[in-house]
């Protein structure tokens, strides 16, 4: 590798602020209302769960933000825990568990969701006959791969053209139901059960579980630091403005869910977007909610694979992974290797299916370093106070503290519930130490 080949910063602040946006609204929110209306029981308690789950997330959002202005550097989170915790140990685990679990495992669950909305737009366009969703979901991460691999220019404009396209789409399709279904103000404040204020909190709490990870990507900003002009400006801003606008996004959908059903046919729905304009457009309104939801996951899918790979990138520049991954396209300037691997395992679980099983193996331990990442706010504020920190987090240390107990609550749930799942899971993150110790010994670190 010679100096000239080095990344080069190709993304501004639109499309920072896009990959925030793009990355987190995805499927769920047109899917998952219907399970946190059974919890809560309540139109108005579900629009609290969201709020409160976005406010939390929120808290996160922040803490990185902090993070990457004073580090902005290429790897993100990788980069944020070796310097806070001194060892190199702690980020090469997150980076291994991102590489072979979590993150191979994320895009394929996208890249199948994507295949899943577009298969009905495909029959009924005669293009195929049959679901093809794994071999479909293939296609989508190859071609995505492609795109990203040829520069990181191309791949923010693939993303500022996808989330203006989903984001205007998403806009069309929520307000048919205020024009030709019959939205009542009224629904909102109606009350599902008797139950206590404590019972109502209590089922709230259970609820975020489920909701949380509605909110995940606005870190996938951070992995791409060392491409973005300015990043000590623009990473903090599209953080805050483009969580603004997810928050903004999903409360508004979920508002427009419960002024037009009843909280019974919502509890009742698998799809409540799809459901919502059937009642409205008949059967044409689940194929167009089918097509809106697809080029919702294509977004994120094209965020993860913008962002996932720079983290294996920067750990074979540390020497703590196959250096051929360290590598930068002559040409296009990009990691193209680190890429064309993450595209080849998510595409390899895709098509096994496996994925399932791997999330929910690494549930605990991707959340265990979202918490790490948090907690480094705390230490490198005592650590290193002289830290040049452009942006400082909102209500420190109140916001971090509340994000932290709240996910001791959520660590503390799953190791008590799927005692098998986090064993296995932590399994494969020690899965990486003798790999670790090697890579140590082959650098005389």
């Amino acid at each position: 590798m010679t100096d000239e080949r080095q990344l080069i910063k190709g993304l501004g602040r639109l499309e920072a602020t896009n990959l925030v946006v793009g990355g987190i609204v995805g499927t769920s929110v047109f899917l998952i209302t219907s399970e946190i209306a059974a919890t809560v029981g309540s139109p108005v308690l579900v629009l609290v769960t969201w709020l409160v789950a976005g406010l939390l997330a929120g808290a996160a959002a922040l803490c990185f933000a902090e993070l990457s202005a004073a580090m902005p550097q290429t790897g993100g989170t990788y980069i944020f825990l070796k310097r806070a915790y001194h060892s190199d140990l702690v980020s090469f685990c997150f980076g291994w568990m991102m590489c072979f679990a979590y993150g191979t495992g994320a895009i394929a669950v996208v890249a199948i969701m994507a295949a899943t909305f577009l298969m009905p737009v495909l029959q009924v366009a005669g293009i195929v006959s049959e679901d093809h969703i794994g071999v479909t979901a293939v296609i989508l991460i190859a071609i995505l791969t492609v795109l990203n691999a040829g520069g990181v220019r191309q791949g923010g404009i693939t993303q500022n053209v996808i989330t203006f396209l989903k984001m205007t789409l998403i806009a069309a399709l929520m307000s048919v139901p205020l024009f030709l279904g019959e939205p009542s103000l009224g629904r909102v404040g109606s009350v599902g059960s008797d139950a206590s204020f404590l019972a109502d909190a209590g089922n709230v709490g259970t609820a975020l579980i489920i909701c949380l990870f509605s909110y995940n990507g606005a870190y996938f900003v951070t992995h791409v630091a060392g491409e973005i002009r300015e990043p000590e400006k623009n990473i903090p801003r599209a953080i805050l403005g483009g969580f603004l606008i997810v928050l903004g996004v999903y409360l508004t959908i979920n508002l427009i869910y419960v002024m037009v059903m009843p909280i019974d046919d919502i509890i009742a729905s698998e799809r409540i977007a799809a459901d919502l304009m059937g009642r409205v457009l008949g059967p044409p309104g689940a194929l167009v909610t089918s097509s809106v939801v697809f080029i919702s996951a294509i977004g994120v899918l094209n965020a993860q694979l913008l962002n996932y790979p720079r983290i294996q990138f920067a750990l074979a520049r540390d020497g703590l992974f196959f250096s051929r991954f360290g590598e930068i396209g002559q040409r296009s300037r990009a990691p193209g290797a680190a890429i064309g691997l993450i595209g080849f395992l998510s595409a390899l679980f895709a098509l096994t299916g496996s994925y399932v099983l791997i999330l929910s193996y690494v549930a605990f331990v991707i959340h265990f370093f979202i918490c790490l990442a948090v907690i480094a706010v705390m230490v490198l504020r005592v650590r290193e106070p002289d830290l040049e920190r452009p942006y400082k987090v909102w209500g420190y240390p109140f916001t971090p503290v509340t994000f932290l107990l709240v996910s001791f609550f959520y660590l503390g749930n799953l190791v008590v519930t799927q005692p098998f799942n986090v064993a296995v899971g932590v399994g494969i993150v020690l899965s990486g130490l003798p790999f670790y110790y090697y890579w140590r010994r082959s650098t005389g670190a």
